[in-house]
């Protein structure tokens, strides 16, 4: 039976990936030319562990310590692009900053032969939050406070540091049971962290208004692309919590921008009345309730302080926290257009990507179980490469008219399943293939046109996303006014 290149697990027949490590293309890491080079002369790469737009990681061996090690290797065409290079470098100095047990260790940085930058970090076992709530469901609340505990302690120093994370999400917490110490916790991918009070010269990467990190896990102020302080990286935390005690996130939505809007608008639903039956502490549900404040101001003041109440969640003696915000001190509910149109844009501009924001919906296989996270979530870990389109070409703006075949309502049905679970794991080009496939065999499929505009959308392809928001409002659809929202924001 063969073995995984990553972990060396043995593989069932036809794996495409590894069922024990997470999502690593295996195929693609057969063929990689990197695969057994020795970069900067002490380095010998040995296996891909992880990829994304802007570059791949990969398990290596340190030839002179004989230890494993991580390399984070930049994608040679990138190099010429100085802004890409000046955030790879900020991205090893921040973590560098950072010597505490619960952060990624740097180790290195430099050129391999060739003029690719790479960055070396610890190699580390276990897997990551995401991978553990995905198999686990709801946490024990001592399980939550020990791991929660020590992503505080990570997120206290970095503050101290005047690095905030900014990304902070399950897949980016890796958990692994070490002796005396079970669920030690390690904080990984300062990829986009953001370091207080640059140094002379040292411009900044971050442009008034765009907005980094993950949907599911940005906070408020984040999602409206305004300036940030380390109470930003409390709020992920919050719905870290809210994750681990409930196994679902605060918010669901189909869309990045759907994240957001919930996030700046709706107060979340408590997670004992979401989920009956949730064996949950009062204390510790007020206490994630305030952590999901919409004004900083509402949330705990620091990570110690937020570490502090969390450990007291566990004392039986202890006051419980106070409550969270009454739903009137929330940010007042304008409209929410304006905010959106600037995430809008960043999507339609090409925004969403590796590195920067990473919409996966929910907790996804890792794709670094054995290392740090790959670049790209979240986060958050790159996406195997789209299939080729099916055949056939839909009728966008400026397009001819073309024929379909006999109606076939159920094929149409099972195209749409199946496009669906594509768009749900952001393969948006095989989605939209699929989609119009559905399309052909029954042109009356409700609600396809919508998701054919949320995908054209995502790639930046106005005039066919407005084609089809068009196509769907003249069904009159009951969510019309929501579908009009996004369809002005296009213009």
């Amino acid at each position: 039976m063969p073995a995984c290149p990553a972990c060396a697990a043995a593989l069932p027949a036809g794996s495409r990936f590894c069922p024990a490590c997470g999502a690593v293309p295996l195929a693609a890491a057969a063929a990689d030319p990197w695969i057994g080079q020795v970069v900067n002369g002490k380095y010998r790469l040995e296996a891909l562990i992880g990829q994304g737009g802007m570059g791949r990681v990969y398990r290596a061996l340190h030839l002179t310590l004989e230890r494993p090690v991580v390399l984070k290797m930049l994608h040679r065409a990138l190099t010429g692009d100085p802004s890409v290079v000046q955030r790879f470098r900020r991205e090893a100095r921040a973590a560098s900053r950072l010597a505490h047990p619960n952060s990624i260790r740097v180790l290195d940085f430099g050129e391999a032969e060739d003029g690719t930058l790479f960055m070396a970090m610890e190699h580390l076992g276990g897997r990551d939050l995401g991978a553990l709530i995905a198999g686990s469901g709801p946490l024990p609340e001592e399980r939550i406070v020990r791991i929660g505990a020590q992503v505080l302690e990570a997120l206290g120093e970095a503050h101290a540091q005047g690095v905030i994370h900014r990304d902070l999400k399950p897949e980016n917490v890796m958990v692994e049971d070490r002796r005396n110490a079970p669920d030690h916790v390690t904080v990984l991918d300062f990829g986009i962290a953001k370091i207080s009070e640059p140094g002379a010269g040292e411009g900044t990467l971050t442009q008034a208004g765009l907005v980094c990190g993950t949907p599911q896990y940005m906070s408020p102020e984040q999602a409206r692309g305004r300036p940030l302080d380390a109470r930003t990286d409390l709020y992920s935390m919050g719905v870290m919590l809210y994750q681990m005690a409930s196994a679902r996130l605060p918010f669901e939505s189909d869309t990045p921008v759907g994240y957001l809007t919930k996030h700046i608008t709706e107060p979340p639903a408590p997670m004992r009345e979401r989920c009956p039956g949730l064996l949950v502490s009062t204390r510790l549900e007020a206490l994630v309730g305030r952590a999901l404040s919409k004004e900083p101001a509402g949330r705990p003041p620091t990570a110690d302080a937020f570490r502090a109440e969390l450990l007291d969640c566990l004392r039986a003696d202890a006051p419980a926290a106070p409550p969270r915000p009454a739903p009137g001190a929330a940010a007042p509910r304008r409209s929410p257009l304006p905010w959106i149109a600037g995430a809008a844009a960043l999507v339609v501009a090409g925004g969403v990507g590796a590195w920067a924001v990473n919409a996966r919906r929910g907790p996804a296989p890792t794709t670094a179980a054995t290392a740090t996270s790959a670049p790209a979530t979240n986060a958050t870990a790159g996406s195997a490469p789209h299939p080729a389109p099916l055949p056939g070409r839909d009728r966008g703006e400026g397009d001819e008219p073309r024929s379909h075949p006999a109606r076939d309502p159920a094929l149409a049905r099972s195209l749409f399943e199946q496009a669906e679970a594509r768009r749900r794991r952001l393969d948006t080009a095989a989605a939209i293939a699929l989609y119009l496939k559905a399309v052909e065999a029954d042109p009356d499929l409700a609600g396809v046109h919508k998701k054919l505009g949320q995908c054209y959308q995502l790639q930046g392809d106005i005039p066919r996303a407005r084609d089809h928001y068009r196509r769907y409002l003249a069904t009159h659809p009951p969510d019309a006014d929501r579908v009009q929202a996004s369809l002005e924001l296009l213009r």
